[in-house]
């Protein structure tokens, strides 16, 4: 959800998003892998791109905890057990 609607940001997404405070430095950042948004900055998302707001949020988790658990062997086995769930 959140590789696609970041694939799909027209030039007006991006205008919206910055008159809801996420610049389009930002934006750039995440395209590049460089960041995820904030809890703030996915909710500007969600309302631009009208997803459900849950679902980006728990996607987001998982991207960010498989990049930790890349970093830590105790933590991937923990993440694997939360996406049997």
């Amino acid at each position: 959800m959140f590789q696609q609607a970041l694939a799909t940001l027209s030039s007006s997404d991006i205008h919206a998003l910055a008159a809801k405070g996420v610049p389009h430095t930002r934006v750039s950042e995440w395209k590049k892998g460089k960041r995820l948004p904030t809890r703030t900055q996915a909710l500007a998302l969600s309302m631009v791109k009208q997803l459900d707001f849950g679902k980006l949020e728990y996607e987001l988790a998982m991207i960010e905890a498989e990049k930790d658990a890349g970093r830590n062997a105790g933590f991937a086995a923990l993440i694997a057990q939360v996406q049997k769930l």
